[in-house]
């Protein structure tokens, strides 16, 4: 097996393991043994646990970004069917990026490493700008000029639907979230 294919395999099977049980539960053992591999094997790829899990978290947030990449550089969608896709999306990141979104949910917590935090502004500033370009494309003639705060403000209000969704849950049941339509539509009547 190549170094390359090697180290991704490490690293798929340390985001199951890191996502099932946490990283504090996680060991090097275990994260070997899911792949029928020496420990030693682990070790020569990376040199602590805690570099295997910054990486495993690079990992994540790399196919998160290609995802919300795909869905705003889909020619075939109306700007406003990316943005529906894109919010959906975002709703299912607590069980498609677990690691993602354990991170933003340590974040407001004030329970990040430094490293975590660095990782996160990094790319939340990189999906932050992803969609400030196709806010520029599809809304240049009718925005005077797409501020540094909408796309931000955009990006963050979707992560506050998807953490707000869960605290909702576990708060009470007695009231509702704002629907995704509901959001859509406030952000569909700032765009226009």
């Amino acid at each position: 097996m190549k170094n390359n294919d090697r180290k991704m395999q490490i690293i798929k099977a340390a985001d199951k393991r890191f996502a099932r049980h946490g990283f504090h539960k996680t060991n090097m053992d275990e994260i070997a043994r899911d792949i029928r591999i020496g420990k030693p094997t682990l070790y020569y790829y990376f040199e602590s646990k805690d570099a295997l899990y910054i990486e495993v978290i690079k990992w994540e947030f790399e196919n998160y970004l290609e995802m919300v990449n795909q869905i705003f550089s889909n020619d075939e969608n109306s700007i406003q069917k990316r943005f529906e896709e894109y919010f959906i999306k975002k709703d299912s990141v607590r069980n498609d990026f677990k690691l993602i979104f354990e991170i933003i949910i340590q974040f407001i917590s004030e329970r990040t490493t430094e490293a975590e935090t660095e990782l996160l502004k990094d790319y939340l500033s990189k999906e932050e700008e992803i969609i400030r370009k196709v806010l520029v494309f599809f809304y240049k003639d009718k925005i005077k000029a797409v501020s540094k705060s909408l796309p931000y403000s955009i990006m963050m209000l979707s992560w506050m639907i998807a953490v707000g969704k869960k605290i909702s849950l576990q708060l009470t049941s007695e009231k509702e979230f704002l629907t995704l339509e509901e959001f859509q539509n406030i952000i569909e009547s700032i765009l226009t």
